[in-house]
């Protein structure tokens, strides 16, 4: 009986040592030694086969198992690795602090990223430009109509499912028009991008501003000790010819880093618009083919230096310089409603404007010590300006074409509009073993000046009409507060909290009006995330964040434009913010499989609007608070990656939004909307210097907000080629090969039905060359980690 339990015991301790598993831990830091979250820590098998993966928590902290035995170690963040070597494991393993520098060329033997297309955080989605197909040799804009999860229409930008949002650059918030916004991301060269980060939660360190969410668009920086410079030129034709040059420069040796970028290039569109008014006597059908130009010119320069062992300090600076013209006929046709011609109204529209913009930034990083803590100041300056004047004239006709008499109408309108912005911004980051704390704050002050001025020239010779000049000047401040907490309760659980606050003082006058309009408010911003990891393989989130859609500058301004005398456009200076509360309920699997459940609720949501008057058959267009809305969606993704010469992004959304309106003007609505996507790349031949980019979209039929909108195809196809040693691409993109988007757009406005259907000239065929060189023969003794980010998320 004894031999019996002797050899049980043997037995079962063979067995236990035979499964024993060994915990190997470290910290990851950058040159900055600050934690850097989000990286992942990969173990694969002597084969070379996968075997466990861990993310580092906002600690910079990772821990992985594994039996005895010997192993790859992998780190890498954003797609990008920066370790990759031997471990052997036969105890429990402590690597302490890791400090991060990304490889070139060790002794001879070259480190190669193994780049992601598509990263998936608790937070936010992180696409990998540089790694994509369909975006080489466009532009940003381009690189964010490829971006998963991101959608762009008629100069709007917006997240699937979740409406429109403001964009960031480099984690500064630029505010402008959409319009502008568009011409402005049409001038960055898609190669001088590095990733695109969509944030749907953004936590307290961001700014508060914005309806669901943000984008951030990070562009490039030098990797450690080398210098590289790319030259690029890109023709793309649509009803047009465009085009333009590129170049980029970066150098890095030691502690200074220099940055150097310009793009120069003309754009040209013709863009149509067919809409109808039913009013209840008429239906009044408008047709406007537009052909417009833009010469573009964006300038970039970075300096960072590094002062001392643990103080960095940079400045950068962005310019963008634009002028378009463009050039219409509309054309409204009135029918009576036997469907016969009553009238016409022919109108000639000449415009022309020059948006400019100068960004400056300051900043500074300071270590506090080893293990992360550390504080950043930003000192920003920003300077926006826009000259633009239309001019336009036109007549009344009967139904053979004939001008009535006395209809003639004629006008120049001229506006100058100068933005200035100023504001300063500092971080604390606090990490410590039982959680990491983040505090800081932020404070800014702009002011706007427009100066309309409006001539009467329906005699040829232009007569200052008083009556509609106006100066309008508006100054808004701000005064933020935020605090941070993030906590691993325990090897499953982690959670963080978060609140902003944020003080605003705003301030209009109307000089022709003598009017001034002013606001004071204080508001509270919380952001909770708590996460659930069940294992390596499945990990459950909630977040709630609320946030602030402020008016834009333009929708506060009284200013009355007449473009004929049918339609006019009026600012409003009562206009008041949208307050968002969004939650998010999450299921990550395998970090490849993402679904989320919804909601989203706005109050006092406010937009521009045309309104019609039935009795005058005048259309008013101006920004109101109208509604009460809420939607509730779900989406889900997946990121197909398992042979390696195929990486596809596949997902769809679907939601339901419900519009309780405020006004007479409008009815309340509700209704469902759905997308389709799938973005896909292929590697084609095994030397990869051939690629395959291949993205379409499906939007369903269904209501959006107060539109229902038809069904609309997107179907983008990239080919890119590599040559001279990968250092030559060339790269063949058709944009909208289906010529597919152009919706039927329809909505009521006092009672009153209106059509749309636009086109965007979106069809395209782009052709794209581009030349990288450079020194990146720097050896090093041994293997260091590597990170090409100054400043990192503290929280």
């Amino acid at each position: 009986m004894n031999r019996i339990i002797l050899v049980s015991v043997l037995f079962l301790l063979h067995i236990n040592a035979f499964a024993q598993q060994f915990t190997v831990k470290g910290k990851i830091i950058n040159q900055n030694k600050t934690p850097l979250e989000f990286a992942t820590a990969t173990l694969l098998k002597a084969d070379k086969t996968f075997y466990q993966q861990a993310s580092t928590d906002s600690l910079g902290n990772f821990i992985l198992k594994a039996e005895k035995g010997d192993y790859q170690l992998i780190i890498e963040q954003f797609g990008t690795e920066f370790s990759n070597k031997p471990i052997r494991i036969d105890q429990n393993l402590d690597l302490r602090a890791l400090e991060a520098k990304e490889q070139i060329q060790l002794d001879g033997v070259t480190v190669k990223s193994r780049k992601k297309l598509v990263e998936q955080k608790v937070d936010r989605l992180v696409f990998n430009v540089e790694n994509s197909v369909v975006s080489t040799g466009g532009t940003a804009l381009d690189a964010l109509k490829s971006t998963p999860t991101v959608r762009v229409q008629n100069e709007t930008i917006s997240i699937v499912g979740k409406g429109e949002v403001l964009v960031m650059i480099d984690d500064r918030l630029n505010k402008m028009t959409q319009e502008d916004l568009v011409a402005f991301l049409r001038s960055i060269p898609a190669d001088n991008i590095k990733s695109i980060e969509v944030i749907t939660t953004p936590p307290a360190k961001y700014e508060a501003e914005g309806n669901s969410g943000l984008i951030n668009i990070r562009l490039k920086t030098g990797k450690a000790n080398s210098w590289n410079a790319n030259f690029g030129t890109t023709y793309v034709q649509r009803s047009y010819a465009s085009g333009n040059i590129n170049g980029l420069f970066v150098y890095n040796y030691n502690k200074l880093s220099l940055q150097a970028s310009i793009n120069k290039g003309k754009d040209q569109f013709r863009t149509t618009s067919d809409s109808r008014i039913y009013y209840p006597n008429e239906i009044w059908k408008q047709n406007i083919a537009t052909k417009s130009k833009t010469d573009l010119l964006s300038i970039g320069f970075g300096a960072d230096y590094k002062l001392t062992e643990k103080w960095s300090s940079g400045v950068k600076y962005l310019g963008s310089f634009n002028e378009r013209t463009s050039a219409n006929n509309p054309l409204t046709t009135r029918y009576n409603t036997s469907g016969e011609i009553n009238s016409y109204i022919l109108s000639d529209v000449n415009a022309q404007n020059k948006p400019q913009m100068n960004a400056l930034n300051w900043n500074h990083n300071i270590a506090l010590n080893n293990e992360g803590k550390n504080i950043t100041i930003d000192l920003d300056y920003f300077n926006y300006q826009k000259d633009d004047s239309r001019e336009f004239s036109g007549n009344e006709m009967d139904n053979q074409k004939e001008n009535i008499s006395g209809t003639y109408f004629a006008a120049i309108n001229s506006n100058l509009n100068r933005l200035k912005n100023y504001s300063a911004k500092i971080d604390v980051a606090l990490p410590y073993s039982w959680a990491n704390i983040s505090f800081g704050g932020k404070g800014f002050y702009t002011n706007t000046q427009n100066n309309l001025t409006v001539f009467d020239n329906e005699t040829g010779t232009p007569i200052l009409d008083a009556n509609y000049s106006n100066i309008f000047t508006y100054k808004e401040y701000n005064e933020a507060l935020y605090f941070s907490a993030n906590k691993k309760i325990s090897e499953k659980w982690e959670t963080q909290i978060g609140l902003r606050a944020e003080a605003t003082q705003t301030e209009g006058y109307s000089e022709n009006l003598n009017q001034t309009n002013k606001n004071n408010y204080i508001k509270l911003f919380p952001t909770l995330y708590v996460t659930y990891s069940a294992n390596d393989n499945n990990t459950f989130s909630l977040n709630y964040s609320r946030r602030i859609r402020r008016p834009d500058f333009d929708y506060l301004n009284p200013f009355v434009i007449r473009t004929s005398p049918f339609y006019y456009s009026e600012g409003n200076p009562f206009l008041k913010p949208s307050i968002i509360d969004n939650f998010e309920f999450s299921y990550i699997r395998n970090q490849k499989w993402v679904n989320t459940v919804y909601f989203s609720q706005v109050s006092n949501f406010g937009q521009e609007l045309a309104i019609i008057d039935p009795e005058t058959n005048i259309t008013k267009s101006t920004p109101i608070n109208y509604a009460d809305t809420y939607q509730i969606g779900l989406s889900t993704y997946y990121n197909f990656n398992t042979y390696s010469w195929w990486n596809s992004f596949m997902g769809f959304n679907l939601n339901y939004q419900n519009v309780k309106s405020r006004t007479h003007l409008i009815a309340s609505v509700d209704g469902y909307n759905g997308y389709i996507y799938s973005n896909n790349d292929f590697t084609i031949n095994q030397s990869k210097t051939f690629f395959l980019g291949l993205n379409y979209g499906l939007q369903l039929p269904g209501r959006y907000q107060v539109f229902n909108i038809s069904t609309l195809n997107i179907l983008d196809v990239s080919v890119k080629f590599l040559a001279l040693k990968k250092n030559l691409s060339i790269t063949l993109t058709g944009e909208d090969v289906l010529n597919a988007q152009k919706p039927l757009i329809s909505y009521y406005s006092n009672g009153i039905k209106n059509t749309m259907k636009n086109y965007g000239d979106s069809r395209a065929f782009r052709i794209a060359l581009s030349y990288k060189f450079g020194n990146q023969n720097v050896k090093s003794k041994e293997r260091n980690f590597g990170n090409e980010e100054e400043r990192n998320r503290a929280n």
